[in-house]
């Protein structure tokens, strides 16, 4: 799928993603949220507000979830 693609590293960021995401999609065709190792509901929340979500299972830090979320987009998944 051909388009603007938004990815958005997250960790613990339960309370603010979903009106992130929701602002996101007005501006871009897909927007994939990498949540980084999160204790709270991020993902949930994320995949509640249209975003695909990508899950590591500790945090690895801001450039590990930008690169996750770059190698999903080139490599056709989701």
């Amino acid at each position: 799928m051909k388009g603007i693609v938004a990815i958005i590293p997250a960790y613990n960021e339960e309370v603010a993603i979903g009106s992130v995401i929701l602002w996101t999609r007005k501006y871009v065709d897909r927007v994939i949220v990498v949540d980084d190792g999160s204790s709270d509901r991020t993902a949930e929340v994320a995949y509640l507000a249209g975003a695909e979500v990508i899950r590591h299972p500790q945090n690895l830090g801001k450039g590990a979830s930008m690169k996750t979320g770059f190698q999903n987009v080139d490599a056709g998944r989701l």
